[in-house]
């Protein structure tokens, strides 16, 4: 715990004080909001949603797994290390946490844009998650200014990692559309009732 603590107020605008209970609220807040934003994708079968925008049928176990189970444990650990420096048990540094800060940062923002706003601007319609995404984008901006110390002193890192993240969200339809030779199917028209 020391060690998280010490990562904490080095990397912060809080330095030494009360920083225990701000760490934690600030792990409740981007777990909380990591399985409240993946559950809202997995009750709309966002994988479905993904699958008919591309062309491409991808079947409820898969895309439970990886649109739900893979996902939110990836962000939950990328959040963790992130606000702790730490994984697990194990200190990493705090150029690898801030590279973590970065990738939370890039993911809030380029999934809240990429998957859900920019596809609801489209016309793709009921969009699974679209609801969670302003807690997404304001976590981006608390995130930006409570690691800012750090941020400034860990630019490359903190660049790494948001782009990490924003890279995978904004690949994803195109890297689905990949796969419409072995799994195609009509492609969803935007403005009409999702294909199937």
């Amino acid at each position: 715990m020391e060690n998280m603590l010490n990562y904490f107020s080095e990397v912060t605008l809080f330095g030494k004080s009360a920083i225990l209970p701000i760490m934690l609220l600030l792990l409740a807040i981007n777990l909380g909001l990591t399985l409240i934003h993946s559950l809202q994708e997995m009750k709309g079968k966002l994988w479905r949603y993904f699958g008919a925008i591309a062309g491409v049928k991808i079947p409820d176990s898969l895309g439970f797994v990886v649109f739900f189970v893979l996902l939110t444990l990836t962000l939950w650990t990328i959040g963790w290390l992130a606000i702790t420096g730490n994984l697990l048990f194990w200190q990493l540094g705090n150029s690898i946490g801030l590279g973590a800060v970065g990738a939370v940062i890039g993911a809030r923002l380029s999934d809240s844009y990429f998957s859900h706003i920019k596809l609801d601007r489209e016309h793709y319609r009921p969009n699974p998650g679209l609801s969670s995404t302003p807690y997404y984008i304001a976590e981006a901006i608390l995130l930006s200014i409570v690691f800012f110390p750090g941020i400034i002193d860990n630019l490359l890192p903190v660049f790494l990692g948001f782009l990490s993240t924003g890279l995978l969200f904004i690949l994803v339809l195109p890297v689905i559309g990949l796969f419409r030779g072995v799994a195609g199917q009509e492609r969803w028209n935007p403005g009409e009732p999702m294909p199937f």
